[in-house]
């Protein structure tokens, strides 16, 4: 059987079980928690459009166990990034949307749920919105300056002043809640095809070979050289940190592209296995800049088209 055909089947006696609280352990771990949607997503397309009772209930028991073992904060977290992409996800993938649209769409609903739940802890609270944001900030930096060994943070405030950081961290932080939230809505989608559960790659009429065939859309050019005009002339502080945070998330999905080229390189290659996920890693972590370059100039010089000509 090919990889094009092959169909992933996961044991049905685990599969209504086992979602009812791994994705909370997942969360948990810290490391793993990139996948906690996962098996709310795989249930969600195991149960029928009559048992979708069944995907609920999942979502219910895992914030509890969020919430009992990780406390208040982890379950807003858990609801946030995790919740609304199980939930979202499956209904625009069952609606037939394209894979760019359905998750386009998913990002834009973590995005907007987590602003939802900014806004009404600030107005239970009495605050302003940048008020309550800065406030918000602070927390989180003093969390991880709170949870860093003595000696990382030594080396990281050697050369930088404490508040400093802060005021890089808060011009930032937006791009990083939203490459994270991309990261955590491509994972999942490119490892559910890829699991096929219920049929889904049948559904949506993909083949397993899909991403390594996957292209950023063209539009996206021109805001992104846009931002990188202002980033390099400075015009005003908060111009340039609001160029800065889309240039920061459109360069996030060119390094996809990046990799989806080198899917495409690893398949003609033959480089699979453990082979295979070192080299990813060493893309992501050593070469990030040259995953970025590649996918950000693959609309000029198409590097799938010249590697099949070669």
């Amino acid at each position: 059987m090919s990889p094009q055909t092959q169909v992933q089947v996961i044991p049905s006696k685990w599969i209504y079980v086992v979602p009812y609280f791994l994705s909370a352990v997942l969360f948990l771990s810290g490391f793993f928690v990139i996948f906690s949607p996962l098996p709310l997503l795989i249930l969600a397309f195991h149960s029928s459009q009559k048992n979708r009772g069944r995907t609920y209930l999942a979502m219910v028991t895992n914030a509890a166990l969020v919430a009992v073992a990780g406390g208040k904060s982890s379950l807003y977290f858990y609801a946030i990034f995790i919740l609304s992409t199980a939930l979202s996800l499956p209904e625009f993938l069952k609606r037939k949307f394209s894979l760019e649209k359905s998750g386009a769409l998913t990002l834009f609903a973590v995005l907007l749920v987590g602003a939802g739940f900014l806004f009404i802890n600030f107005r239970i609270h009495h605050l302003h919105f940048t008020d309550g944001f800065q406030m918000l900030l602070n927390s989180l930096v003093d969390y991880m300056n709170q949870s860093l060994s003595p000696e990382v943070k030594n080396s990281l405030f050697e050369k930088i002043d404490p508040e400093e950081w802060k005021q890089g961290l808060w011009m930032e932080l937006p791009s990083g809640v939203a490459i994270f939230s991309l990261i955590l809505v491509w994972v999942n989608l490119i490892t559910l095809l890829r699991l096929n559960p219920g049929r889904i790659r049948e559904f949506l009429c993909l083949d397993l070979g899909y991403f390594r065939k996957w292209k950023a859309p063209e539009f996206l050019l021109w805001p992104t050289i846009l931002c990188g005009f202002f980033i390099v002339m400075s015009i005003g502080v908060i111009p340039s940190a609001v160029a800065l945070n889309v240039f920061k998330f459109l360069m996030a999905i060119y390094a996809l592209q990046g990799l989806s080229i080198l899917t495409y390189f690893f398949d003609l290659w033959g480089i699979r296995g453990l082979f295979r996920s070192i080299a990813y890693v060493l893309s992501v972590f050593i070469m990030l800049p040259l995953v970025l370059s590649i996918g950000f100039f693959d609309l000029w010089f198409d590097f799938r088209g010249k590697l099949r000509q070669s």
